[in-house]
């Protein structure tokens, strides 16, 4: 079950764009520190569900919530394949209706009601005023539209270069590794295999 909650953090953490970053003519939230001592207050709640609207959150919910699900019953199957040879259909639709019914819990806009309140915690209503606008606007609108393509770019484009770089660390270390083994076996300890 904590594996369930952490995905599910991972969840919203991932479907929820960044809109903390400072739109233009929006004032920066800080997570730490004091506030101004001139504030006007936090957003209300239909604010920023306005804001999570405009930002398509509860669709990138959905798909991700989708895509946990279906790995979930794949996991399930899995294990009771791994309990059970050669499950029948019957078998199998089972417990696919299992984790459906114990997913069924887990709704986005139950989640989304869950991250309200941090929203409330952390913009202000100008902020959140600023937001809407700036999203509201084309270059937001353009933002909005193109953000999952560049994301998707982006993480190839960093993912073949840390491919390389993670080779070449897993090489290094491969090799510092095996000098330090050869060098405590030349102290006459016997080695352990």
């Amino acid at each position: 079950m904590r594996r369930i909650a952490l995905i599910l953090s991972m969840i919203i953490l991932s479907a929820i764009p960044a809109c903390a970053q400072a739109a233009p003519g929006s004032t920066p939230s800080k997570t730490s520190g004091p506030r101004p001592a001139v504030t006007d207050g936090p957003p209300t709640a239909a604010q920023v569900m306005k804001l999570l609207d405009l930002l398509q959150v509860r669709d990138s919910l959905q798909v991700t919530l989708d895509a946990v699900r279906k790995q979930l019953r794949t996991n399930a199957e899995d294990q009771f394949r791994d309990k059970i040879l050669k499950p029948s259909p019957e078998q199998l639709k089972a417990i696919r209706g299992i984790v459906d019914d114990a997913f069924g819990a887990i709704s986005a806009d139950t989640m989304i009601q869950d991250v309200v309140p941090v929203y409330q915690k952390h913009l202000t209503r100008s902020d959140v005023r600023a937001l809407v606008a700036f999203y509201s606007s084309p270059p937001g609108q353009k933002i909005l539209r193109e953000q999952p393509a560049m994301i998707r770019e982006s993480m190839q484009a960093a993912g073949a270069g840390q491919q390389k770089r993670m080779e070449a660390v897993i090489a290094e270390v491969d090799v510092r590794v095996q000098q330090l083994i050869e060098q405590e076996q030349g102290k006459g300890e016997p080695a352990k295999k």
